[in-house]
């Protein structure tokens, strides 16, 4: 199994790479999550759906390491609003181009230092050869994990991450852009599928997914989950339709052990 990865790079509170690990059973789910805080909740997150399940999430497993093109310590800065932390500075045009955020969500409240990696690193000290899919959503900071894949740049088979519209409104200072994302990809041989508005209201982000033109029949990988639903499941506010559903899971999951 460990030969077909999967990353979750800035896992926040874990749903994206567990979701993929619940939907992936014959995959390895590598998350990294920068903020210390969230590991404590992402391990919880993981413990409910087990229990919401009736079995072991076996395919995961979460590193408290935040991940970029050069390997060192730094700074991370972390956001009133925790979607919002991130290695980079916030812009300091941020009243315009995201107006009311700043002073509700986006300020920085905490900065500590911890481990940067990069992907490339973690690749050669786990032996892995390729990345079937790449989950990244570091806030300003993706096109730099994309670069410090180093050798392993042409060996990701497809994935999705964020990109700012322009410098001018981005959310953060240095924010990489979809041009620039786009010529990476042009470098690097892959081919964008889909490019997505992350916010219908303000327009200033875009969602970015892809594929490595030589791999023509990549793995089938199911990234087709409901948030949702598992923000519900580890807020205990599940329907009921959930609960019928869920239910006769376990006993599928009890079955089949």
């Amino acid at each position: 199994m460990k030969n077909k990865i999967i990353f979750d790079v800035g896992a926040y509170n874990g749903i994206d790479g567990l979701a993929l690990a619940i939907k992936n059973p014959n995959f390895f789910i590598y998350a990294f999550e920068a903020n210390p805080s969230l590991i404590e909740r992402i391990n919880l997150n993981k413990v409910l759906l087990e229990k919401r399940l009736g079995k072991r999430i076996s395919n995961y497993k979460l590193f408290n390491k935040a991940v970029s093109n050069e390997n060192k310590t730094g700074d991370f800065l972390i956001s009133k609003n925790p979607t919002g932390s991130s290695l980079k500075k916030f812009s300091s045009d941020l009243d315009r181009s995201w107006p009311g955020y700043r002073d509700t969500q986006f300020h920085v409240v905490k900065k500590i230092n911890i481990d940067i990696i990069t992907l490339e690193k973690f690749c050669l000290d786990n032996e892995i050869k390729e990345i079937n899919y790449l989950h990244i959503d570091t806030q300003g900071n993706d096109l730099n994990v994309l670069k410090g894949l180093g050798k392993f740049r042409r060996k990701v088979h497809k994935g999705i991450l964020e990109a700012a519209i322009n410098k001018k409104d981005a959310l953060y200072e240095d924010n990489h852009t979809l041009e620039e994302v786009q010529n990476y990809f042009d470098e690097y041989g892959y081919k964008v599928v889909s490019i997505d508005p992350i916010d219908n209201n303000i327009k200033n982000e875009v969602n970015i997914k892809f594929e490595n033109k030589k791999f023509n029949n990549p793995d089938k990988i199911n990234t087709r989950y409901n948030p949702r639903y598992f923000f519900r499941v580890i807020n205990n506010k599940t329907y009921l339709k959930d609960d019928i559903k869920d239910f006769f899971l376990r006993l599928l999951n009890t079955f089949f052990k």
